[in-house]
């Protein structure tokens, strides 16, 4: 690696596209540092090696004292500790704590430097100081509050397009002033919570790959108010069922995304949406395809698409999108933990693909503030060894990489989002 690069992309402040951080600090659930570092993410790794069920409970417990969870913690960490999620982890423990190794000798010094951490200036310290974070942008559900000191918002628009519960379409009703008792109050009070979101920010977020596949098939007026009128009068009255769970027909959702798409694409509104691998233990890859919104991307030329996680398994599919499609933009956020080897890889071949304004190269996607520490470390290291590698390969030369640099961390998400200086 050619140190005037890794210097350079070390000291820069950046934009951190994706997080899912506990909106105020005074939010942060007190816990000890296994049961912290757990909470996302390296817990999955855990079960993925053979964890049981209820070792990670006891794990995630307050049964056990810290040497005790270290006794069930030890066999999994030695086989999942050099994952991208096990490294994070140990990059939080030694820059932050400065612990240098997380094992049996350390364990405790390390949980007692973490409760230090409860002081009301953790936030400032990772996320200002240390990681040299402007702004993250923070993944949430209706009319959450928020730190503007540390956040601006996405506004998650999954429940919009696929009610599941009572509490869904009470929350709408209650949200927008309007009493639904038809397809077209339904859509207005829809076009009313969009333009709510907008006044608080123009960025929406849609997780849906979680439980249904991003192919959004054409649906037509006719059949979408058909499938919500039998969702509507489900049980005998879906509002009055808050907790129950409906079955919600694929052909209202994919008749509701194009609506709100459509809205959106009025107001000049940015959409991230995951695609590629889901997390935790257990899911259908697959719905994820970045592929599968081809059509979507077509119908809405002007609407700014942000596609989360380099796609991957899908990253070069993911970057043949982006390279068709001017309104596409990729997104890489989660995925210098998810695999630190692919994102560089995939990096070294879009920087050759399309343009590298198109790329914004961290989002933290963290529960965990020590996370996103971790995560954005591990940016920087892949983003300048790439940079590295092309000036050495002739390319380029220091000063444009590390412009390139630059954009990637700052400038590029800054333009895509509309964050203003």
């Amino acid at each position: 690696m050619i140190q005037e690069i890794y210097d350079y992309v070390k000291q820069l402040q950046m934009i951190d596209t994706h997080e899912h951080l506990p909106a105020y600090e005074h939010m942060r659930e007190k816990n000890d540092v296994i049961t912290e570092f757990l909470a996302h993410y390296f817990n999955v790794d855990l079960v993925s090696a053979g964890m049981s069920g209820k070792e990670c409970a006891a794990l995630k417990g307050s049964s056990l004292n810290i040497l005790e969870k270290w006794e069930v913690l030890k066999p999994y960490w030695e086989v999942c500790r050099h994952t991208g999620y096990g490294q994070s982890l140990q990059i939080a423990a030694r820059e932050i704590y400065g612990i240098d190794s997380i094992c049996a000798e350390t364990i405790e010094a390390l949980d007692a430097a973490y409760q230090k951490g409860f002081d009301g200036n953790h936030y400032r310290t990772v996320l200002k100081e240390k990681s040299k974070i402007k702004v993250s942008i923070l993944d949430t559900w209706g009319d959450e509050g928020f730190d503007r000191e540390y956040f601006i918002t996405a506004n998650r628009i999954d429940t919009l397009i696929q009610p599941r519960t009572g509490k869904d379409m009470l929350e709408l009703e209650q949200a927008a002033g309007v009493c639904i008792s038809s397809f077209e109050d339904y859509l207005s009070a829809c076009e009313i919570r969009l333009n709510q979101y907008d006044k608080v920010s123009h960025i929406l977020k849609l997780g849906i790959a979680y439980s249904r596949s991003l192919d959004f098939l054409p649906a037509t007026r006719a059949e979408a108010e058909a499938a919500f009128l039998k969702l509507l009068r489900s049980g005998g009255g879906y509002i009055d069922k808050e907790e129950q769970i409906y079955y919600c027909d694929p052909v209202l959702t994919n008749y509701l995304f194009r609506f709100i798409t459509g809205l959106a694409q009025e107001k000049g509104m940015v959409m991230q949406i995951h695609t590629g691998i889901q997390e935790g233990n257990g899911n259908i890859l697959s719905n994820s395809r970045p592929s599968h919104l081809n059509e979507i991307f077509l119908e809405y030329p002007k609407m700014k698409f942000d596609l989360f996680h380099i796609g991957y398994p899908y990253q070069s599919e993911l970057g043949a999108l982006c390279k068709m499609f001017p309104n596409v933009f990729v997104d890489m956020c989660w995925a210098h933990i998810v695999s630190p080897v692919a994102a560089r890889q995939i990096l070294d071949e879009w920087l050759e693909l399309f343009s590298f304004s198109k790329i914004s190269g961290f989002g933290g996607d963290y529960m965990l503030i020590d996370g996103v520490y971790g995560h954005q470390f591990m940016a920087r290291n892949n983003i300048a060894r790439v940079l590295s590698g092309k000036v050495e390969e002739g390319l380029m030369d220091t000063e444009q990489a590390c412009r390139i640099g630059k954009a990637l961390l700052y400038d590029n998400p800054a333009r895509i989002f509309g964050i203003e200086e």
